[in-house]
Parts: structure tokens; C-alpha cells; sequence
């Protein structure tokens, strides 16, 4: 009886699936260093290096339940810069106490949320293909936010210094990548091992500016109410 069972048990151990281990991630840190305009020309180093969206490419994940919030408050949107993954959905909170027309023309997600007040339930936009859709205001010409729609998870805002880290990135081949709006994204090869760190640093030049953008519909926007026409 007692072979019969050791025999039973040997037996489970080998009908059980294979299940190989997941790689260790690894972890990317370092600095965003933003370069802009000086007055007489030539480049200096911005004081101020925050809100460069840093992110991996190169795999891609699932996006995460919960929502991203892209607020609409005193004629602004906030953040205005919104990192999120491929898949995920954003609500559009109106924190004012007038109308807002949130739209987009870019190919990468078109879409129009009509027009609403803060009294008025959010509205929500899934974004499920990667890239760059920058979003406006139908009615207020100086709104304008980005949701950098990515791959995966591994990404992060810097903040004043430029510092940045990336926790739980995939091992292998990878390329990492550093924007923000008026810059040239910059992007590095890179070969993470597993469970590895690397520190990278990055330099962005902000020498781009924004162009005017119409309404939805192709149209200028309106002059102030306050405009006199000359």
C-alpha cells in the first residue's frame, strides 16, 4: 500500500503542467537633462526638466482597470501631459461651472465627447491603438492636453530635476524613449538583463513650438468676446 501511494504521488509530480518561471524585471533610472533656447541663441539646461514622459518600447502588456483622469478645470486640462497603456480608458472630468467639448483629430484615436458642464456626469474615451493624440477643447482654443497611449506599464513623469525610474521592466532587447511637447522625442537601445539596473541619461532640446489647431470641424476658432477688430 505504501509503494502503491509513494507511486500515486510520484505520478501527480509528473502529470503536472511545466509551468517555466517568468524572468527576473529589472529596473531603469537615470535623468532627463531638457535643453531650450537662450536669448542671444544656443542651448542651456532648463531649471526645470518636468513633465518628460520616459517609457520602454519593445513588449506589451495589459492595461490596468482602473481609470486615468484627464481633468478640465479654470479653462485647462490637467495633466498636461497623460501617460497610460494601450486599452486603457480615460475619463474627463468638467470641473467647470461651464461648457467644455473635449475632441481629437488624430488618426491614432478620433473622437468627439460632445458638450458638457461640471454638473454633468464625466465622460470616457477608451484608447486602444500606441501613439500620440493630443486633445482639445472645442470651445476654449487655449486647452490642450496629450495622452502618450503606450505598450506597456514600464513608464514614468519626471519631475523638476529630471529624475526618473522604471521598476518592473521586461529583460531583453529595449528601447528607451523620452518626450515631452516642443521636443524631439529621443529614444536609446538598450540590453536589460534580468533582475538587472541600469542608469541612463538623456538630453531633450525644447526648440519646437505649437502650431494653432481649428475646432472639430476644420474651422477658426472665434475671436474673444472682447474683440474689437482691430
Amino acid at each position: 500500500m505504501r509503494l502503491a501511494a509513494l507511486a500515486l504521488i510520484a505520478l501527480a509530480f509528473c502529470a503536472a503542467p511545466f509551468v517555466q518561471a517568468e524572468p527576473a524585471t529589472g529596473v531603469v533610472r537615470g535623468k532627463v537633462t531638457v535643453l531650450k533656447k537662450k536669448l542671444f541663441g544656443g542651448l542651456a539646461a532648463s531649471g526645470d526638466a518636468s513633465g518628460v514622459v520616459v517609457y520602454v518600447t519593445g513588449y506589451r502588456t495589459k492595461p490596468p482597470d482602473a481609470l486615468a483622469v484627464l481633468e478640465q478645470k479654470h479653462e485647462r486640462f490637467l495633466p498636461r501631459v497623460l501617460p497610460i497603456v494601450a486599452g486603457q480608458t480615460v475619463s474627463f472630468p468638467n470641473r467647470d461651472r461651464f461648457y467644455h467639448n473635449v475632441f481629437s483629430v488624430s488618426p491614432v484615436e478620433p473622437f468627439d465627447l460632445g458638450q458638457y458642464k461640471s454638473s454633468d456626469p464625466s465622460r470616457t474615451q477608451a484608447f486602444v491603438n500606441p501613439g500620440l493624440v493630443p486633445v482639445y477643447c472645442n470651445i476654449h482654443p487655449q486647452m490642450l492636453s496629450y495622452v502618450v497611449v503606450l505598450e506597456n506599464d514600464a513608464f514614468a513623469l519626471t519631475g523638476e530635476d529630471g529624475a526618473f525610474e522604471l521598476r518592473g521592466v521586461r529583460p531583453g532587447a529595449l528601447a528607451l524613449n523620452a518626450w515631452m511637447p516642443g521636443a524631439q522625442r529621443v529614444a536609446r537601445e538598450l540590453e536589460l538583463a534580468p533582475g538587472a539596473e541600469l542608469e541612463v541619461a538623456l538630453e531633450l532640446e525644447l526648440t519646437q513650438t505649437t502650431p494653432p489647431h481649428t475646432r472639430k470641424d476644420g474651422t477658426p476658432y472665434p475671436p474673444p468676446p472682447d474683440y474689437d477688430g482691430d
